[in-house]
């Protein structure tokens, strides 16, 4: 060891380069890495709830945007809930929690899910089958007995918006009360705010130009009797009894379905889709598994393929140097043939060195990598949405990884030091 340390020091500027340019790849592999672990841990929790579930949107609709006026009636909902296989539906509503920026219509840049109300109907028994209940930091999660105005918040929602257990909060234009803060999930639910369906309901329709409008028009006609919706022109009577068949309780933008005990997910999913192909959208588990799959592994991709890219410039970075030491050394090395070192104790100790130049640079790599993240993620933590997600595991997985690399950078090399013969070694120079 104090051989091979000894040989690095003597060409001591051109191992601090090529150490250089694996700390380079190393700091982009972890830096890359990092975000790739913590994309991979959302993404798996956003799984497990989505496939706990049978999905159900309604035929044109636009979730976040509140766009389309698409929605679930409660009606269809019921119709549902008596198909063979399903144990529960529940309807729901979905929207941003901020109301769009005049200024900026798109939204701010999110990494990962945006603010966003969830509005549960806490009527319902449906339960998804694979994540049931979410621990609290703070307080408690909404219940049916709860007052309209109680909401519970994820952690990033409680960060980035400055609430804090009890606080009266207002959200697009109404107050309500936080009475339960979550536990940090690295997912979805970290970015929820848990409302009761009715408030968030109203908040929806509020947002919804379309079905303001026939809500507006909905109590208009209410207060007409029949004999006045008769003497009104034929396309204003028509309006008004469309208005009238308006309820609160049909606005749904999409709902969730459970199955029973010894049921096939699949088979109840094709059931509904059947039952109700022109009236919404089915995604079963499985379906919604392999879309998320797909999107998981194209973004791994990407990720850390760029990273990759920089780390195979540092490893032809040490074939470079190490192939360079062994042309300035070829009579070093014939003379300690000649005084009886064999082919195997060469191939060693310039594959160690190799090895040695990858670690020195994986470790400096790593450690930028990690103050890097780690700045970075502190700096992002006021608006609850670190990046980056550092494991031990990973951290070490990548220094062992860094030696690996020089190793296997310094294999052809070293093997072309051990072939070298004796006499041909001495008289190279």
């Amino acid at each position: 060891m104090i051989e091979i340390l000894r040989n690095m020091w003597r060409r001591k500027f051109r191992t601090f380069l090529t150490v250089t340019g694996i700390t380079i790849g190393i700091f982009a592999f972890t830096v890359m890495g990092s975000m790739a672990l913590k994309l991979n841990k959302m993404i798996d929790g956003g799984k497990r709830y989505i496939t706990g579930q049978i999905t159900i949107s309604p035929k044109g609709s636009n979730f976040m945007s509140g766009g389309g006026g698409a929605t679930l009636p409660l009606d269809t909902l019921n119709k549902i809930a008596q198909v063979d296989g399903v144990k529960a539906v529940a309807g729901g509503v979905e929207l941003s929690l901020d109301e769009p920026d005049p200024d900026n219509p798109t939204g701010a840049m999110s990494f990962g899910v945006p603010p966003t109300i969830e509005g549960t109907d806490l009527e319902s028994s449906f339960k998804n089958r694979n994540w049931q209940t979410l621990d609290m930091k703070e307080g408690k999660m909404i219940e049916k007995t709860d007052p309209e105005n109680a909401i519970a918040i994820g952690i990033s929602i409680a960060i980035d918006k400055g609430w804090h257990l009890n606080d009266i909060v207002t959200i697009r234009g109404r107050e309500f009360k936080v009475i339960g803060i979550m536990e940090k999930t690295m997912t979805g639910p970290d970015s929820y705010v848990m409302m009761n369906i009715k408030p968030a309901r109203e908040l929806y329709v509020a947002s919804n130009p379309f079905l303001k409008s026939l809500k507006e028009q909905s109590e208009q006609a209410e207060s007409l009797t029949a004999k006045q919706i008769a003497a009104l022109p034929e396309a204003s009577r028509t309006q008004i009894i469309q208005a009238k068949s308006f309820k609160m309780a049909d606005v749904s933008t999409m709902g969730a379905v459970s199955w029973k005990d010894g049921a096939n997910s699949e088979t109840v999913a094709k059931r509904i889709k059947d039952q109700f192909k022109t009236e919404v959208i089915v995604l079963s588990p499985k379906q919604m598994g392999e879309v998320i799959d797909k999107a998981s592994a194209t973004m791994n991709a990407v990720v850390l393929g760029s990273a990759l890219l920089a780390l195979i410039v540092g490893l032809f970075s040490i074939v470079n140097t190490m192939i360079m030491s062994i042309s300035e050394r070829t009579k070093e090395i014939g003379i300690k043939k000649a005084l009886g070192a064999s082919h195997g104790s060469i191939a060693l100790e310039y594959t160690m060195e190799a090895g040695i130049i990858g670690l020195l640079g994986g470790a400096s790599g790593l450690i930028l990598g990690v103050i890097t993240a780690n700045a970075i993620n502190e700096k992002m933590a006021s608006k609850g949405a670190e990046i980056f997600l550092l494991e031990p595991n990973f951290l070490i997985s990548v220094l062992i990884f860094s030696f690996v690399v020089g190793i296997v950078a310094g294999v052809i090399p070293a093997f072309r030091a051990a072939k070298l013969k004796v006499v041909e070694a001495i008289r190279e120079l």
